[in-house]
C-alpha cells in the first residue's frame, strides 16, 4: 500500500491551483494497488479531484481544501441531470464516478467556496456541488468539516455500501445548499453528524429507475432553512425500508419530516423514531402528487406513485410562525401564517396513501385561527412543488388526513398554543381512520 504525503507552499498564491498535485498522488496511490494520500495543514486551492479505487484522502487537523472559484475548473461530465427544480447539475469539487475502496478521512476542511459564486452571475445555475459520488462502492466519509458548498453538499447517486459518519457540515453560503442527498442509492449509514444548511439537510431521492434503499440514519444534529428529514421531491424511482431515528431537529424553516413522491416512485417500509424538533414549521407533511417527472434520459413518464406503511414514533415537536417579513415562500405569494401550522397528509383522487401509524407522539401548535372551518377550501394542487404552505390553513388546527386509508393514532398528544375555531384532526375521503384522542 502507497503512502504519499503532501504539503501546500503555495498558501498565499492565486496563481496556480494545487489540484493537479494532489490528483497525481491520487492517481499513483490507486495504480499502485491503493494507499493513503494525506495533506499537511496548509491551504490548498484545488478544480475537481477524481477519487480513486482503493485510496484514502487523509486532510490532517488545519489542512484546507479550497475550491477554485472558476467554474472552468469544473467539467461538466458526461452524463449530467436536471434536479426538481430544473437546474443542469453535474460538476463537483470532488467526484468519485465508478471508483470503489475509497475513503474521505481526517480532521481537516474542505470548502467549496460557495461564495464565489455570486446570485447574479451567468454561470450560477452550473455552480458545482461539493462531493459528488456516481455509481460508487463501498465507501466512507469520516471526521472531515465540510462547508461553504455552491450548491448540493455530497450526493450519492446510485451508490452503495456507503457510511457517512461524525462529520460536519455548515452550507449557508449560496442557494439549494442541501446538506447530504442520498440518491437512487443503497445500504446507506448516516450517523453522529452535525448538518447545518440552508436548503434540506438530509434527503433522499430517486432520479433513476433503481431504488433507494436500506438507509438508515441516527444520531444526526440538524439545522435548516428548509427541510430536515425529507423523502422526495424527486421520486422517479422507489424508496424502501429506511430508518431515521434518535435525531435532534433545532431548527427547520419549512418542515421537520417530509414524505413526498411527486413522479411514480414507491414509498414503503419506512421507520421514523425519536425525533425531537426545537423549532419548525409543518411538522409532518405526507404528499403523494403528480407531477411526473423524469431525469435520466430513456425514462417514461409515470402515473402517480404509492406511500404505504409508515411508522412515526416518539416525535416531540413545536411548531412556530415565521416572522411575517419571512412568510413570502418560493412562489412570492404571501401565505397566511396559519399555513405553516399543522400536519398534512394526503394523496390524490383515487390513489391513497395508506397503512400509516403515529404513535407516542408529542406535538405543539399555533392555532389562533378564528375562521370558519367549513370555508377552508383545501386545493389539490396534484402537479405543484409540494409544500405544506402551499396548501394554506388546514381543515385541521393539528392536522388534516385526505385521500387516505388505514391511518392510526395512538397516545398521541396534539396540542395549540392559542384558542382555535378548527378542531384539532380533520379528514376527507379518508377509509379506516382510528385515534384515541379526548372529544
Amino acid at each position: 500500500m502507497k503512502e504519499i504525503l503532501l504539503t501546500s507552499y503555495r498558501r498565499d498564491s492565486h496563481a496556480q491551483l494545487d489540484s493537479p498535485a494532489i490528483q497525481a498522488a491520487l492517481d499513483a496511490c490507486s495504480s499502485a494497488g491503493g494507499g493513503t494520500v494525506t495533506l499537511d495543514p496548509g491551504t490548498y486551492r484545488c478544480g475537481t479531484l477524481f477519487l480513486r479505487d482503493n485510496v484514502t484522502l487523509h486532510l490532517r487537523r488545519g489542512a484546507v481544501i479550497m475550491g477554485s472559484a472558476h467554474l472552468k475548473d469544473y467539467p461538466m461530465p458526461a452524463t449530467p441531470f436536471v434536479d426538481a427544480v430544473g437546474h443542469t447539475r453535474g460538476r463537483a469539487l470532488l467526484v468519485a464516478d465508478h471508483v470503489s475502496g475509497f475513503a474521505l478521512r481526517g480532521e481537516g476542511v474542505i470548502d467549496g467556496n460557495g461564495g464565489a459564486f455570486a446570485l447574479n452571475d451567468p454561470e450560477h445555475l452550473q455552480r458545482p456541488f461539493l462531493i459528488r459520488l456516481v455509481d460508487a462502492k463501498r465507501f466512507e466519509i469520516r471526521g472531515l468539516v465540510i462547508r461553504n458548498s455552491a450548491a448540493w453538499t455530497v450526493h450519492l447517486l446510485n451508490c452503495e455500501d456507503a457510511l457517512i459518519e461524525h462529520v460536519r457540515i455548515d452550507s449557508r453560503i449560496n442557494e439549494n445548499n442541501d446538506g447530504i442527498d442520498i440518491d437512487s442509492s443503497r445500504r446507506v449509514v448516516v450517523r453522529h453528524c452535525e448538518i447545518l444548511t440552508d436548503d434540506d439537510a438530509i434527503c433522499l431521492k430517486a432520479t433513476r429507475a433503481e431504488p433507494c434503499e436500506d438507509v438508515d440514519v441516527h444520531d444526526c444534529v440538524l439545522s435548516t432553512e428548509c427541510s430536515a428529514l425529507k423523502l422526495g421531491t424527486e421520486s422517479y424511482g422507489d424508496i424502501r425500508r429506511v430508518k431515521l431515528h434518535d435525531c435532534h431537529v433545532l431548527y427547520a424553516a419549512t418542515g421537520a419530516i417530509k414524505i413526498l413522491t411527486s413522479d411514480g416512485g414507491v414509498y414503503e417500509d419506512i421507520e421514523i423514531r425519536n425525533v425531537t424538533i426545537d423549532k419548525g414549521t409543518g411538522p409532518i407533511f405526507f404528499r403523494l402528487g403528480s407531477r411526473g417527472r423524469t431525469y435520466a434520459p430513456g425514462c417514461e413518464r409515470k402515473g402517480p406513485g404509492i406511500i404505504r406503511n409508515v411508522v412515526i414514533s416518539g416525535v416531540r415537536a413545536n411548531v412556530f410562525v415565521p416572522p411575517k417579513d419571512t412568510i413570502v415562500p418560493f412562489t412570492g405569494e404571501p401565505m397566511p401564517p396559519a399555513a405553516f401550522s399543522g400536519m398534512l397528509f394526503t394523496g390524490v383522487p383515487g390513489h391513497p396513501i395508506e397503512d400509516i401509524t403515529l404513535e407516542d407522539c408529542e406535538l405543539t401548535f399555533i392555532g389562533g385561527y378564528q375562521g370558519d372551518p367549513a370555508a377552508i377550501r383545501t386545493p389539490e394542487q396534484p402537479e405543484m412543488y409540494p409544500e405544506h404552505f402551499y396548501f394554506g390553513a388546514l381543515p385541521g388546527s393539528a392536522a388534516f388526513f385526505r385521500h387516505a386509508r388505514n391511518i392510526t393514532l395512538r397516545n398521541v398528544q396534539l396540542k395549540v398554543t392559542a384558542p382555535d375555531s378548527r378542531p384539532l384532526l380533520a379528514s376527507e375521503d379518508v377509509e379506516g381512520l382510528h385515534d384515541d384522542l379526548p372529544r
